[in-house]
């Protein structure tokens, strides 16, 4: 029998959790496990920042008038997307490796009465808590490279040109690139996770 993400258990009843009760589990497995946790960020924040460098040169080079002084190489947007592309392939790597470890906790939720779209629901918090926190800081590692290395180009005086509303808008698609990056890697081994049977999980030794 085929199976997907939906979940296929509504026969077992009114079990609910609540937003904030789904939260607050993953908010604790991510500190539970802070140093696979920040080496995630860490990956994730990489990758924006080589994207965001690039934006804001552009953005600052447009404010300094010269918008055809700076072009993005066809090498440069090569670059960006290996590193998108190695960047997922990570997450996904390492979100299989989580929900290894976490087979027998999660047998533990199913038998207590965990219906599938739990278990999805919070390996789909975790990830876009990694990817809100690694877009935020690959997003400023990338503006504040960018500001330095054009500055000291055209003048850091030039940074007064750059509205406000261009970078908030700059950080709110990398933030946004990010948790897209991680919901999409996050997605195969969150269905793996949340099909798993409580006697098979349980059972896991590993």
């Amino acid at each position: 029998m085929a199976h997907n993400c939906r979940d296929d258990t509504k026969a077992r009843g009114g079990v609910a959790l609540p937003p904030m009760e789904a939260f607050r589990i993953s908010f604790e497995q991510i500190q539970r496990r802070i140093r696979r946790s920040s080496i995630i960020i860490a990956a994730i924040a990489l990758g924006i920042a080589l994207m965001s460098y690039f934006l804001v040169t552009n953005l600052i080079f447009e404010a300094y008038g010269k918008s055809a002084g700076f072009t993005v190489e066809a090498y440069q947007l090569w670059l960006i997307v290996v590193s998108i592309v190695v960047c997922v392939i990570g997450l996904t790597n390492s979100s299989l490796i989580a929900v290894h470890e976490r087979y027998k906790e999660i047998g533990v939720m199913k038998s207590l009465g965990a219906l599938d779209r739990h278990v999805l629901a919070l390996f789909m918090i975790e990830s876009t808590i990694y990817g809100l926190s690694g877009g935020a800081l690959g997003f400023m590692i990338g503006a504040v490279s960018a500001s330095i290395s054009v500055g000291l180009q055209v003048g850091l005086g030039t940074l007064r040109n750059v509205r406000v509303l261009d970078f908030l808008l700059h950080l709110g698609y990398s933030i946004g690139s990010a948790v897209v990056l991680t919901v999409v890697s996050t997605i195969y081994p969150a269905c793996k996770a949340a099909k798993l049977r409580p006697v098979e999980a349980l059972a896991y030794e590993v």
